[in-house]
């Protein structure tokens, strides 16, 4: 079985996500509010980097794709997509087995640890979830910043 297969809506909320982030101005993506302390330029980074750390070196044990230094929100955007395009076409690539030895990861500063074996579907799984996770902060932050979150 195809491992791709126990994630069949890992792109939906991009569907909704990405042609609202194209419009948003320089402004919004950067904006920041005293009660939140990242913009959504920052949420959509972190989410990038995230995955291209966990997919690539952790679970593939090769080298970051994204460039080191994105500029502005279509630079910025345009990593978001390709980061996925990338997964996806990993995980098309793995075949599913049940006894999947767990996957070696680094320490963390803050003692982190997994709630389960880092198997390479755990790994998929905390990529797909962190993501849902922080674009519902997207929508927090465009309306404390007065101006109309995504539309899920």
């Amino acid at each position: 079985m195809n491992l791709a297969t126990f994630f069949p809506y890992r792109n939906d909320v991009r569907k909704t996500l990405i042609p609202y982030l194209k419009e948003l101005t320089v402004e919004q993506w950067y904006g920041a509010h005293p009660d939140h302390p990242n913009s959504i330029a920052w949420i959509v980074e972190h989410i990038a980097r995230s995955e291209d750390e966990w997919i690539n070196v952790v679970a593939s044990k090769t080298e970051l794709q994204l460039p080191r230094k994105i500029e502005s929100p279509q630079q910025l955007l345009q990593a978001y997509i390709d980061i996925r395009k990338q997964t996806d076409l990993k995980l098309n690539s793995i075949h599913y087995l049940e006894n999947d030895p767990a996957i070696p990861l680094p320490t963390y500063s803050d003692g982190w640890q997994p709630p389960s074996p880092p198997t390479l579907r755990w790994i998929f799984h905390h990529v797909f979830d962190h993501e849902t996770y922080h674009v519902g902060q997207i929508g927090v932050i465009a309306r404390l910043n007065g101006f109309s979150g995504p539309l899920f």
